[in-house]
């Protein structure tokens, strides 16, 4: 008898420890992983060229768009498309960044996946809690101010131009995004209300998101959504124009721009609990 207990105490620790290595296992781990903090992911992208971090990755700050920067936040007006200039005067130009390298990843609320063009929310898209962002492939986008000058310098180009949108451009507090942080593709990790990593699967996806026909995503085989479609999740060069198209000044000199505004904003936003 002696023998036997001997053999169950020492057997106990090993147990427990199995029993401890099945669950993780089974029902996953709650920490979402190495993540930069706020001020790493805003020092990470200033290093890289001075980039500003937007609230959450969009689609719609591509280079041309027209967005207002206040106290109160950053909101998207339109983009110059609208105010009839055509395709090939606005397509941006496109590079890669190779200063800087991902290594962690970057945790969004869950509204960030909906920011995607042809991405909205599912029926049960309110038991995604966070998401986990790693950046597979990133570029830059930028709007090429001198040919859209030496169009304008034609008359006829000019008239038609839409009144209304350079007027737009005049209110206060309104910015031209002319350069922008371009994540081409990116694998995101979401999380339930308890911290759980979801491990997807098409028909559990299908009830989160919904996505239109020519968005291009895939699930993983460890449960996780590629997402390979262009958003936009930093900025450079907001700046202030005039109706001739020339980059507006301020007092000393530098060009009146809204990046540290954008970059202010971001911080106080993240720091919020």
């Amino acid at each position: 008898m002696s023998i036997n207990r001997h053999r169950t105490k020492g057997c106990k620790p090993l147990f427990a420890a199995f029993i401890l290595i099945f669950i993780v296992a089974v029902f996953g781990c709650n920490d979402v992983g190495d993540v930069y903090s706020p001020k790493e992911w805003g020092d990470l992208l200033n290093k890289a060229g001075g980039w500003k971090p937007l609230p959450l990755p969009d689609s719609k700050y591509a280079p041309g768009a027209i967005i207002k920067v206040s106290d109160d936040g950053i909101r998207w007006i339109d983009h110059l498309r609208s105010c009839g200039y055509p395709e090939d005067v606005l397509e941006p130009e496109k590079s890669y960044i190779p200063s800087v390298e991902f290594t962690k990843t970057r945790e969004l609320g869950a509204s960030a996946l909906i920011n995607f063009k042809g991405i909205t929310a599912g029926p049960s898209f309110e038991n995604i809690s966070k998401v986990g962002m790693a950046i597979t492939d990133h570029g830059a986008d930028a709007l090429r101010l001198i040919k859209l000058k030496v169009w304008m310098e034609v008359p006829a180009n000019r008239e038609s131009v839409a009144q209304a949108c350079l007027d737009e451009l005049m209110k206060p507090d309104r910015y031209l995004v002319t350069e922008a942080f371009r994540v081409t593709k990116g694998k995101y990790t979401l999380y339930d209300k308890t911290g759980t990593a979801l491990k997807l699967e098409t028909p559990v996806l299908s009830q989160l998101l919904q996505f239109a026909p020519d968005v291009k995503y895939e699930v993983t085989s460890d449960g996780s959504l590629v997402i390979d479609e262009p958003a936009y999740f930093a900025v450079r060069m907001a700046v202030r124009v005039g109706e001739d198209w020339e980059i507006l000044g301020t007092a000393s000199g530098e060009p009146e721009s809204a990046d540290a505004k954008i970059e202010e904003l971001f911080l106080e936003q993240e720091s919020q609990p």
